[in-house]
């Protein structure tokens, strides 16, 4: 019967995820890039938390299944950490390669900057420190939305019926496939053909889906994935990804940037050897 019940909650899990998704799809795609994107992005970034609250409710009320639990501050540090050496690592060979240097500061409208410069040093600095908490709380915020769904509770419970690898492997390819509709409207890591783009960033999605499942399994916590993922998308879409230009940037960095990609595996595979011997909890 649990077995079962495994089966329909999956099942479930992903039916509810993917059509208040493609509600999600639709608004965005329709609206394009204007001020309510990053509210529907945000919605669409809740869609698997939310069909996993749902799915949660309706067969493990009595069962800790998201993975709320505490957890090791070593494993919060891996995941805060991970991304900046991968990421630092990937785009500053790309800045060596074309000798570009990196511009500090975070990005600004003309009318924000502007602003800013005039209130002076205190000003500037608490206009700066506010802009980047607001930033990094929106990351987490969105990220956590995604990590309740995807290794809150789809990881965990596919690892009871499969190996590890093989729940990895296919959550990580469900996870790519998510991401897809926008990537082919242009709305996401645009900038190379769309038979380039796909592949590429389901390798570097896999290979990422591999730290964090990691860090998801032996932490027996979700923490430390909402952490790695919101530590990536700060430090590629908010830290790197804006000051780094060229014909060639989206083909050697970022999430479809075969330079970053390498990285992302290199680290999957440090990762692998640092926590082999850890002990591993069945993750709840």
């Amino acid at each position: 019967m649990k077995s079962m019940n495994d089966k329909k909650s999956i099942v479930e899990f992903l039916i509810i995820t993917f059509a208040l998704s493609i509600i999600m799809y639709v608004l965005y795609i329709s609206k394009g890039e204007n001020a309510a994107a990053d509210f529907i992005v945000l919605l669409l970034m809740w869609c698997p938390g939310i069909a996993a609250l749902i799915v949660r409710h309706r067969y493990y009320r009595r069962e800790k299944v998201l993975g709320l639990n505490r957890c090791k501050v070593s494993f919060l540090v891996y995941a805060v950490v991970i991304p900046i050496v991968y990421l630092g690592v990937s785009y500053g060979l790309y800045w060596i390669a074309q000798s570009i240097s990196f511009s500090g500061g975070l990005p600004l409208s003309t009318a924000r900057a502007e602003a800013v410069s005039s209130q002076g040093p205190l000003g500037t600095f608490i206009s700066y420190a506010i802009t980047l908490i607001v930033i990094i709380l929106f990351s987490a915020f969105a990220a956590a939305g995604e990590e309740l769904g995807w290794r809150g509770f789809l990881l965990p419970q596919m690892t009871r019926m499969w190996s590890f690898r093989k729940a990895v492997i296919v959550s990580g390819l469900i996870w790519a496939v998510w991401h897809m509709p926008i990537m082919i409207a242009g709305l996401y890591n645009a900038g190379t053909p769309i038979w380039y783009q796909l592949p590429m960033f389901t390798f570097e999605i896999l290979a990422f889906a591999v730290i964090i499942s990691i860090l998801r399994v032996k932490s027996n916590s979700v923490w430390p994935a909402i952490f790695i993922h919101t530590s990536h998308n700060y430090f590629d879409q908010v830290v790197f990804g804006p000051r780094t230009q060229g014909p060639l940037k989206a083909y050697l960095v970022g999430e479809t940037g075969i330079l970053t990609i390498l990285a992302v595996i290199l680290s999957a595979m440090v990762v692998v050897s640092m926590l082999k011997n850890k002990p591993e909890k069945s993750p709840t």
